[in-house]
């Protein structure tokens, strides 16, 4: 992820930053019954926690994916088509002023497909060759989503959708996991202090942290959100979900 300047929409949402945690808790004890737990050695007797915290990031930038197609009845055909489009979005996106850092893209990709019949029962075939190429975009200001999207449906494009993003997801994703294995660790406390026994060092541990692009709303005023004249859903604050994952096992004394 690229490093941006913060926006006066991120500065204000700042504040309102909420986070959570969601947790599944399972006590396993292997190799033993309830019966046999004090007979067992201590490096056979384990709990496993499983712990999730999210964190609530200000979305404070918009990431806008573009499918580049385009189909002829040869490869060569269906190859300048192609070239011809990504020109013409090359060109658009220089006249926006887009950065070339904030554009990522993947190589022309291109299949044959037969058009008539199946091929185990056609005696004239015929073929279509198919390009595809995903364009990403990434910018701070909004106000761009809506221009963008009209300059692209004027130049023939049809297949293109926005989504949020932070430009603060690896620090999101570094609290969420503190979070997780603070939580996780007084979870188990709490079930060994109340089964009669004590937490020792870690056996185990495994995470995983992911980001979620659905956007959640903050608090904002619907009602002078109405009033205006020229509101957008784009007025709205809007939060992104950073999520991690532990499963952690400890020894008991």
């Amino acid at each position: 992820m690229q490093t941006f300047k913060k926006s006066n929409k991120s500065m204000e949402l700042s504040g309102n930053k909420l986070s959570k945690i969601t947790l599944t808790v399972s006590l396993l004890f292997f190799g033993m019954s309830c019966t046999t737990l004090a007979q067992q050695p201590v490096s056979e007797r384990i709990i496993t926690i499983n712990m999730s915290a999210s964190e609530m990031l200000p979305a404070d930038l918009i990431i806008f994916n573009v499918n580049i197609n385009a189909e002829g009845k040869t490869p060569q055909e269906a190859y300048k088509l192609h070239q011809e489009r990504e020109s013409l979005l090359a060109s658009v996106l220089k006249e926006l002023d887009i950065k070339e850092e904030n554009i990522d893209y993947e190589p022309v990709r291109m299949n044959r497909r037969q058009i008539n019949g199946n091929r185990y029962n056609t005696e004239n075939p015929e073929y279509i060759t198919a390009t595809n190429q995903s364009v990403s975009i990434t910018f701070e200001d909004f106000s761009m989503y809506e221009k963008i999207q009209l300059t692209l449906i004027e130049n023939g494009f049809d297949s293109f959708n926005g989504q949020f993003s932070s430009s603060k997801i690896a620090e999101g994703k570094e609290k969420a996991l503190i979070s997780a294995i603070e939580a996780a660790k007084e979870r188990a406390e709490l079930i060994a202090k109340t089964s009669g026994v004590d937490i020792g060092p870690v056996s185990n541990i495994n995470y995983s942290d992911h980001y979620i692009g659905l956007p959640q709303k903050t608090s904002s005023s619907m009602e002078m959100m109405s009033a205006a004249r020229d509101a957008s859903m784009m007025d709205f604050s809007q939060t992104v979900e950073v999520r991690a994952s532990v499963s952690i096992s400890y020894f008991i004394e």
